[in-house]
């Protein structure tokens, strides 16, 4: 299990928990949040706001995938692939995010 420092909170961030990578390093979701709306102007709040239900299903995603057990060996690229591509779009999501 990979282990992160998030910049914001200065907590540890693991697998398994809602995180994101940003250009300043690993971030808990809802730090990730937080920080936002704090600093974005009150024109953009239903931006946030629909980027952050974007971002918290694409990153339920990710765990759901994670808590699958006993994957088929013929699956586990097929999976494999599908995780990478839902982590490109939370990617994605960050991004927008922080160019609110």
């Amino acid at each position: 299990m990979a282990e992160f420092r998030c910049f914001e909170c200065g907590n540890t961030v693991v697998t398994g928990e809602k995180f994101t990578f940003t250009k300043e390093g690993a971030i808990h979701f809802s730090c990730l949040v937080s920080k936002k709306s704090r600093s974005i102007k009150k024109e953009n709040y239903a931006k946030l706001r629909v980027l952050t239900i974007l971002m918290d299903s694409e990153l339920q995603h990710l765990l759901n995938i994670l808590n699958i057990k006993d994957v088929p060996q013929e699956m586990a690229d097929k999976i494999r692939v599908k995780y990478k591509d839902i982590e490109k779009a939370v990617n994605e999501t960050t991004q927008l995010l922080n160019s609110l």
